[in-house]
């Protein structure tokens, strides 16, 4: 399978760190990037190509939060690791309950929840920001956590290096 090892231009420098397999063509990559100076790490759901299933293609589905958030990401994930389960009642799409908020800004913050569907267990990171005094999330920053592929995510994002075998 490929993956893009070091691409750089200019701006940005992207190190995958590993994939985690979703479901069926999917995967859940998990990288460190610079941008600007800065760093940051990406959880990204990835799915093969149609026309090369070798080549995996990013969607929109995924959250990148600063480095130095990591281990309060990592925190949060092993609490709703560790949380019981959340039941989906009869009817609802969904139930989903928080379990760690971790500040970004005096307006914005990543929150982890834990949550049921009809089918799936999950884990929730999400962008929230704060309009007329609410916390609204965002629906295009953040990435849902199948609860079988959780204890592969947290290990993906306890490393440091690129795991070779991905």
């Amino acid at each position: 399978m490929e993956t893009s090892i070091a691409t750089q231009n200019e701006q940005t420098q992207n190190v995958v760190l590993c994939d985690v397999p979703r479901s069926g063509n999917d995967v859940y990559r998990i990288s460190r990037n610079v941008y600007k100076g800065e760093r940051y790490v990406d959880i990204r759901i990835f799915f093969r190509s149609k026309q090369d299933a070798t080549l995996l293609v990013p969607t929109t589905k995924g959250v990148c939060f600063p480095e130095k958030l990591r281990e309060d990401v990592i925190a949060g994930l092993i609490m709703a690791r560790k949380a019981s389960g959340v039941e989906c009642p009869e009817g609802e799409q969904f139930r989903s309950v928080k379990i760690l908020e971790v500040p970004i800004s005096e307006t914005e913050h990543y929150r982890i929840s834990k949550g049921a569907g009809a089918k799936n267990e999950f884990v929730d990171i999400r962008k929230f920001f704060q309009k007329d005094g609410a916390y609204i999330p965002s629906k295009t920053k953040g990435v849902s956590i199948l609860g079988t592929a959780l204890d592969q995510v947290i290990t993906g994002l306890m490393q440091n290096e690129p795991d070779h075998a991905a």
